[in-house]
């Protein structure tokens, strides 16, 4: 069911496309790419707190016409107020029109809510798009650390999303386990696996020192013993494949945790170069690549980077950067839209990604990448560096020890991915109104305990007649399915917590300064009450938050 906002704003291009036939505004117009705001009005005088809806149309289309905005505007308030969803509409100069909706127009975002329950906001989008979203895909060569806790909550939160408003998503994770991380993986663990058994190896200088790799060697020797002492060479195939499956359990044992699921788990080493998906994409690259001094180049600097980049070295073997388009590839084959959660340390990486996608013939307005900025931990007002886990960086495992995992999904889901963030623990932790999270849980317990304590008399007596402040809480209900549409064409998952937020605050004030329970409105105002628990429930579970009923 359509929203309010949607259906003014379909009367408002009904009204302009009637002005059109009677050659008040010129047909040069184009109603497609007509753009203009209907939203409540941003600043609220004591006598303009009734209006529901402001519109700046009138403005907008003034130069299609030979009238003046308020002149315009004069017309389109004439034909908005015979809309029954309608009961006002005033104009302030140089041409605003500002519309109070009518009681039945209340009613009628209660009942899309109700009605709709779980699929309110769903399927807004009709078309036939195929997403694979690829995030975290870390290196299966430790443990995760908080960096991927943000990137995987980001991606998953937008899967949830884009598939709620209609769209086939794919949740991928790339496990990049052919590069040469992989070999130093397999050194390092050998090492360590050597030293318990009082075997003296000494760790080379590039190997991986933490203690999630003193980890993965226990846990080879707790299950295979002393297989691998002797003839190491030759069972390095399956040491190699036991490290890489124990690290991958692990990490999606804490992805889990995080409530963070995947569809596909694509391999490099088994998927792309086993499957030979590399080789073709040679001949798709035919007339962007050359060869100089044995090596074979891309030429990337046609299309604005600094340099041509090597695909082939001139020892045969591959950059990271080839298995990497056919990766690419191998994904639109699959899928007509991409997008990619990446790590700030990528953001170099992304202007030959989509150059590499042009040259093999794809449009690079199908790959989104959203980058993830740096996380740093704080506790006690001090950044937490250190993981007692892995003796590096802090790991998920720790966050997950350190806080909830409804408080660390919110609160990560609270800033634009490309901005620097800093995780105060304490803070996520509080169990008060001021900690945005139990603000909003908090919100949707209220609801769910006024429900429970609700005895309705028979028959119900409804009446429409809503304050201003119950109007605005149900225009905040209204909102909710342009939130998901812009989201989905923005990909800024932090539009929705905001939204939640609002929604949570504005319920919190009516909750607290509202007799609904005896009151003589008790059976209207409980359909709001009801609406918003609706509203709360889904919008955490799309934040991949519970939603509980009581605390």
């Amino acid at each position: 069911m359509t929203n309010i906002n949607s259906k003014i704003k379909e009367i408002l291009i009904n009204i302009i496309a009637d002005f059109q036939k009677e050659e008040i505004i010129s047909q040069e117009l184009n109603l497609a790419e007509l753009n203009f705001i209907l939203a409540e009005p941003n600043i609220q005088k004591d006598d303009q707190t009734k209006y529901n809806y402001a519109t700046n149309i009138a403005m907008v289309v003034k130069r299609f016409s030979t009238k003046n905005p308020m002149e315009l505007a004069e017309l389109i308030q004439q034909k908005l107020i015979l809309n029954e969803l309608i009961e006002c509409v005033d104009l302030a100069k140089p041409g605003f029109i500002n519309i109070v909706l009518s009681n039945k127009a209340f009613l009628s975002i209660l009942n899309n809510v109700l009605d709709s329950k779980i699929n309110y906001g769903s399927n807004l989008f009709e078309n036939t798009d195929k997403y694979i979203v690829e995030f975290v895909s870390a290196n299966p060569t430790g443990f995760l650390h908080v960096g991927h806790a943000r990137g995987a909550i980001i991606g998953d939160t937008l899967v949830r999303i884009l598939r709620h408003v209609g769209f086939d998503v794919i949740a991928e994770y790339y496990v990049n386990d052919a590069g040469n991380q992989i070999n130093v993986l397999i050194e390092s663990t050998k090492v360590r696996y050597f030293n318990l058994f009082d075997i003296d190896l000494q760790m080379p200088e590039d190997c991986y020192r933490g203690l999630d790799i003193v980890w993965l060697a226990s846990e080879i020797k707790k299950e295979y013993g002393d297989e691998f002492l002797l003839d190491f060479e030759l069972k390095i195939k399956k040491f190699r494949e036991i490290c890489i499956s124990k690290l991958m359990d692990k990490i999606r044992e804490h992805l889990r945790e995080l409530n963070v699921s995947f569809d596909v788990f694509t391999s490099e080493f088994d998927d792309i170069y086993n499957k030979n998906k590399i080789t073709p994409i040679f001949d798709k690259l035919k007339n962007h690549i050359y060869e100089k001094d044995g090596a074979t180049f891309l030429k990337t600097s046609e299309f604005g980077d600094d340099k041509d980049r090597v695909l082939v070295k001139s020892d045969g073997s591959y950059t990271y950067f080839t298995p990497d388009i056919a990766y690419h590839n191998d994904k639109l084959s699959r899928a007509n839209k991409l997008i990619n959660v990446w790590g700030a340390d990528h953001s170099g990486y992304i202007n030959r990604m989509e150059i590499a996608l042009e040259c093999l013939g794809y449009n690079k307005e199908d790959m989104d990448i959203l980058v993830v900025q740096l996380v740093r931990l704080i506790k006690d007002g001090n950044e937490f560096k250190m993981s007692k886990r892995a003796g590096t960086s802090v790991t998920l495992a720790d966050l997950l020890e350190a806080s909830s995992t409804d408080a660390i999904r919110f609160t990560m889901l609270t800033r634009d991915a490309n901005t620097k963030f800093d995780f105060d623990i304490d803070k996520a932790n509080q169990k008060d109104i001021n900690n945005p999270v139990f603000g909003v849980q908090y919100a949707h317990s209220r609801a769910c305990s006024l429900i429970k304590k609700y005895v309705p008399n028979s028959p119900e007596a409804i009446n429409d007649d809503f304050d201003e402040k119950t109007k605005k809480l149900i225009i905040q209900l209204d909102i909710l399915p342009d939130v998901l549409r812009s989201v989905a064409q923005t990909k800024k998952v932090q539009l929705l917590s905001s939204y939640v937020m609002n929604l949570a605050n504005a319920f919190n004030s009516f909750y607290s300064n509202t007799k609904i329970l005896g009151s003589e409105s008790e059976a209207s105002l409980m359909i709001v009450v009801k609406a918003v628990k609706e509203v709360l429930h889904n919008t955490l579970e799309l934040l991949g938050v519970s939603a509980p009923e009581q605390m």
